[in-house]
Order: C-alpha cells, then structure tokens, then sequence
C-alpha cells in the first residue's frame, strides 16, 4: 500500500497560529490524523463483509442461547437489580462484597428488555455489541481497518466460549464495557486536550471499578499512559499533574455519588462492612501456593483457541518491526500489562476473570494479520502471497466456530448450561423457582439454605436473610461465624413459609474431609434443629450429576414448608 492521507493540522491555541494549512504537524500521543496507508478497494470490501458476517453470526449464537438458565452470580445480579427495580437499595436485602454498578447494569438491562432470562441474555448481547463495537473503532484508530476487522472477529469467537464462563453475564463483561469506553475517551483526550473529556474517561474508569473492584486496574493504566504521553510532547510537570487530577476526579466521582446514595438510604454500614471490611479478609483467604495452584489448573483451559492467542503473540512481535504497530507499542503493551493484572487480586483465576484480556487479545491478533499483510505488500509479493494471513485469519475463525457447533447450535440451552456447570443444579433452580412462585404469594419471604440467589428472582420472590451466598459463612476468615450467628438469627425472626435447602456441596463451599466437630458447620446442626421444629418436608428435586452432599444421595433441593 503505497498510497498515503495526511490530516490537515489542528490548530489549538495562540502557540500554533502561525502554523500553515497542509504543513504536517508533529503528532501529539494518539492522533486520528496520522499516516496510515489507505486500504485497497477490495480489501475493504471484505473487511465490511466480514465484520457483517462475523456480528450476525455472534448475534445469532447469543439469540439461540437466549434461555440458558442463570448462574450464581448472574443471579445475584438478577436479583439485586430486580430489588433496585423495587426501590430497594442494595445491601439492604442481598448481602455480598461487590459493589453495586453490576447492579445497577442488571437494573437498566431488565428495564429495557424485561425481568426474564430471556431479556437479561439480549440485554447482554446488546453488551457485547457495544464491546465489540468499541474495540473495532480503537483498533481501527491505531492499526487499520484490517487489524480492526480481525480483532472483531478474534473477540466474537473467544466471547463465546464454554471453558471462560463467557457465555454467562458476568461483571467482567461490564468492566470490558466501561474500560474501553474510557480508553476511548482518553485517546480523544489526548488527542484534542479537552479537559471535559479527560474528566469523563475517568468517569468511565470509575465506573468499571464499580462494576468490579479489580476495574480500578485500567484507571491505574490511564493515569500512567496520559503522563507518558504529556512527558513525551512537553514534560510539563504542572500539566501532567492538572491532567491526572481531573482524570482522578472523575474515577472518583461515581464512588462518591453511590456512597451518597447508600448513606441517604440508611445502609452504609452494611455497605462498608461487606465491600470494605469483608473485601478485605477474603482477599487474604487464598496463600499464593494455593493460588498458583489454581492457576495451573485454569490456564491450560484459558488461551484457546490456541490459534488466535498465537495470532496475539505474533502481534507483540510486530510492535517492534511494523512501522505502524511500533507508533503505539506504549499503549498496546501497557493495555496488555493492566489486563493481565486486572485478573490477579485475590488470586482467584476464576475462569470469567481472564475475560477483561479478551479485548487487548483481539486487537494484538488484529495487529498480526495487519502487519503480515503490510509486509507481504510492501515488499511486492503476487496478489495471491498478499491475501495468505487473511485466508489464515478466515480459515482460523471458521474452524473455532465449527469446533464448537454442539455447544453453540445444536444441543439445548439446558444443555449448554450443563456443559459448562456440571454438577451446581442451576437448570434444576427453575424448576424450584416455580414451586416456590406457585405456593407463595407475594408478600411471603423464602429463605435458600444454599447459594442460589436466581431462585429469589425467578421467583419474585423476598429472601427472609440477607445472606443470599453460603460461601461466607463457610470460609477460613474472622467474620464467619458471626455470619452465621445473623444469618440463623434473621431466619428465625422472618419466619419464612418456604424454606429451600440445596444439598450439595459446590453451593456450600464445605470440604468433604471436614466432619460434625468442624466449628463451621455449626449450621448444620442448626437446620436440621430448626427444621424438624418448624418445617415440613413438601417437595424435592434430584440435582443431575452432582456427587458431594451432606443429606442424602443424590443432591437434592429440598422444599420445607412451615407448619
């Protein structure tokens, strides 16, 4: 490609007024103007085509997908946003250390397109969209409409597999979603120094640190590259510092008006202790041998389809030889660090974590196919040389698509759920969703001996505890008892007319070596006391392949009714 398009200079204040029209002006961070080749008619012909090819058909697996039951958490989303719906803030009757912006995204999404499975699942299609959006116009404003293209395609097909949980709705979804938005603006930002716009990209870094703690990664990131870039044009010490002071505030600013809000609400204890106090103990929970542990087991799962991360790996090769990718080789590099970090506090490595690596992923395989293809060019191979990593790219997503048929076209969504949480009885959750909407009325509360929050929401339904998740309660951290002292108390008192208790131990958290002497199963012996005093047995439903219980074999829900 030899043809080239320069922008005519931007003039910003007295200091460039003397400069003349079509005189090149030296680029400022990341500029929309800078040279980069124009793409040949039929390259971008295809590029168009593909991006088509490639929404519709992500679009189309998402829509049959539609009623793939809740998980956990996106029952603790479901419900919490449900609750907000209702006027009730959170804290008040769901408990859990997050804080509340996922929340409010569930709030907006059921508002918009319904409280059902079916309108979370668009609602998050509309998500992703928006994500993939954002990370084709990044792209192409850095390497090309090709890297863009193919980084769309890379992120489809790795937002749709079973192994990352990416097919759920989880939080890191909305951290992808408010991270490039505020990248976006920060680029622009830099761009054209508008303090406005500078303050609303930290807004956007601010609310991805709502939406999950880990988000105040990518606000670290922006402070850091917005010095780098104002070092590089001027090292003007008191500019840099005026900039990174309004990026500041407006990361700051969204946490400030939500604890404005949970104050005016009453509960700013209960939200302080759970996202702060309690925060803080269990991301201590976990010793780095254990958590090293977990991430040998989870990474062999992780970069797959190993083809695309290759693409990637070839990518951060090219930020050193291709002209255009080495321009933004500090971004993209420090993009890639800040995603990565983004995956490590608690040393958790849960599957969905890795998800907020996807978007830099995308645009690295984006940046390889762009680069080979440059290179191939400019050193005059045949037409046919040219179009190699393109068809490999092509061949690549068709065979990541097709590898994965059964899961994204052809077995049922029940299916597909099961594929990816063998074992936690989230399918079997609707069926007791139902009995519990159709033996209560709404002013009666339900208590879920168990973590399954998507039960409360399928069914309309009030928890007569705050504790909507057992974890807490049985883990290795100082406030585990007491929880389980309030969380006894607050059942007693609610008297709930259902009570639901799911036997099985991927909801609990419990070992299977730990025995009736263990302090923390001191709740066990409390249910069964208080079952067998107030409760009838009424109902019960076999959970399919799951193996750890402490009732009876198989796992079951079990249905009490109060006597």
């Amino acid at each position: 490609m030899t043809e080239e398009v320069v922008d005519a200079p931007r003039i910003r204040g007295p200091e460039d007024a003397h400069r003349v029209p079509g005189v090149a002006v030296p680029a400022r961070g990341i500029r929309q103007s800078e040279r980069i080749p124009r793409a040949n008619h039929q390259l971008r012909y295809f590029c168009y085509a593909a991006l088509v090819v490639v929404v519709v058909v992500f679009s189309l697996i998402r829509i049959h997908l539609k009623t793939t039951p809740l998980e956990r958490d996106e029952g603790e989303y479901a419900y919490a946003g449900q609750l907000m719906l209702q006027g009730i803030p959170p804290y008040q009757l769901a408990y859990n250390m997050k804080l509340p912006g996922t929340y409010a995204a569930y709030a907006v999404l059921m508002a918009a397109f319904g409280q059902t499975t079916e309108g979370i699942r668009i609602g998050m299609l509309v998500v992703l969209l928006c994500n993939t959006l954002l990370i084709f116009l990044l792209t192409r404003r850095l390497f090309g409409l090709l890297a863009a293209t193919v980084a769309v395609g890379t992120y489809t097909v790795l937002a749709n597999r079973l192994a990352t949980m990416a097919l759920d709705g989880h939080a890191t979804h909305f951290i992808v979603l408010t991270a490039l938005a505020g990248i976006f603006l920060l680029l622009s930002a830099i761009d054209t120094q508008k303090k406005t716009t500078l303050f609303l990209s930290g807004a956007c870094f601010g609310l991805a640190f709502l939406t999950k703690q880990h988000g105040i990664l990518f606000a670290v990131f922006a402070g850091l590259f917005w010095m780098w870039t104002e070092w590089q044009h001027s090292a003007n010490w008191r500019k840099m510092a005026e900039g990174v002071g309004i990026l500041a505030g407006g990361v700051v600013v969204p946490f400030l008006l939500t604890c404005a809000y949970i104050w005016r609400a009453g509960i700013f204890s209960q939200f302080w202790f759970w996202t702060i106090n309690y925060g803080a103990e269990y991301e201590k929970i976990l010793k780095t041998s254990e958590g090293m542990k977990l991430l040998k087991n989870i990474l062999p799962w992780v970069p797959r389809p190993t083809v695309f991360w290759l693409m990637a790996a070839f990518g951060i090769t090219a930020l050193f030889w291709n002209r255009r990718a080495r321009k933004h080789r500090a971004f993209i590099l420090s993009f890639a660090l800040f995603s990565t970090l983004a995956v490590i506090p608690g040393l958790y490595f849960r599957p969905h974590y890795f998800l907020v690596m996807l978007p830099v992923v995308a645009m690295l395989a984006g940046v390889g196919i762009s680069a080979a293809h440059d290179y191939l060019e400019e050193h005059s191979f045949s037409h046919a040389i040219i179009w190699v990593p393109v068809a490999v790219f092509v061949i690549s997503y068709c065979s990541a698509v097709f590898g994965q048929r059964k899961y994204l076209f052809e077995i049922s969504p029940d299916m597909v759920n099961l594929a990816m949480h063998s074992g936690h009885g989230f399918p079997e959750a609707v069926v007791v969703a139902d009995y519990v909407k159709s033996h209560t009325s709404e002013q009666d509360s339900v208590a879920i001996f168990g973590s399954e929050p998507e039960i409360y929401f399928y069914s309309g339904r009030h928890s007569a505890t705050g504790y909507i998740y057992m974890f807490p309660l049985m883990e290795k951290q100082k406030y585990a008892l007491r929880m389980q002292n309030e969380m006894m108390r607050q059942v007693e008192t609610s008297k709930p007319k259902l009570l639901v208790v799911h036997d099985n131990q991927l909801t609990w958290g419990w070992l299977p070596e730990w025995d009736g002497s263990e302090p923390k199963m001191k709740i066990f012996n409390w249910m069964r006391d208080y079952l067998n005093s107030n409760y009838d047995l009424v109902a019960e439903v076999p959970i399919y392949t799951a193996t750890w219980q402490q009732w009876g074999d198989p796992c079951r829900y079990y249905i009490f009714q109060r006597k």
